[in-house]
């Protein structure tokens, strides 16, 4: 089997694995006050599944470069699964620990490693590093987003 069906489907199996645990539908999450601005709330899944693809074609890419080469770059794979752990697991500690300050960790520490795993793979493939740019830019907005909640919710969410 191909490299890139298995990171593929190891990424695919990450992406909805948050979501099989929980679903930020849930009342509690729904009923917390949001700002006045956030009026394209909806488009938020689309956003992710773009930037999803865009990390997975990135793993490939450097899987496939780095394999040409002779190297299995195990290593950086360890780092883009731990992005995508610490991506997946933003909704199951939000909903179901009501934790908006661990949803502002884990967004804060995959936003970070995605910025140093981008560096790491900009000698591989400038277009590999490039393709964290969506994430880059959406990552610190989205912490900024739940740290707002928190401040809009106070007393009902950690």
């Amino acid at each position: 089997m191909k490299a890139r069906w298995i990171i593929t489907a190891v990424s695919a199996a990450l992406f909805f694995g948050g979501s099989l645990f929980t679903s930020l539908r849930d009342p509690w999450f729904q009923n917390l006050q949001r700002p006045d601005w956030l009026t394209f709330e909806f488009l938020i899944p689309f956003i992710w599944t773009f930037i999803w693809a865009c990390t997975t074609i990135s793993a490939i890419i450097v899987w496939e470069k780095r394999t040409r080469q002779g190297f299995r770059p195990w290593y950086l794979m360890a780092i883009y699964a731990a992005i995508a752990i610490s991506t997946s697991a933003y909704s199951p500690i939000v909903v179901e620990l009501r934790s908006l300050t661990g949803g502002i960790f884990m967004g804060g520490l995959a936003t970070l490693l995605v910025y140093i795993l981008a560096f790491l793979v900009k000698p591989i493939s400038p277009k590999a590093s490039w393709l964290f740019l969506p994430y880059a830019l959406w990552g610190p907005f989205g912490t900024y987003l739940t740290w707002l909640l928190l401040q809009l919710n106070p007393g009902v969410a950690n």
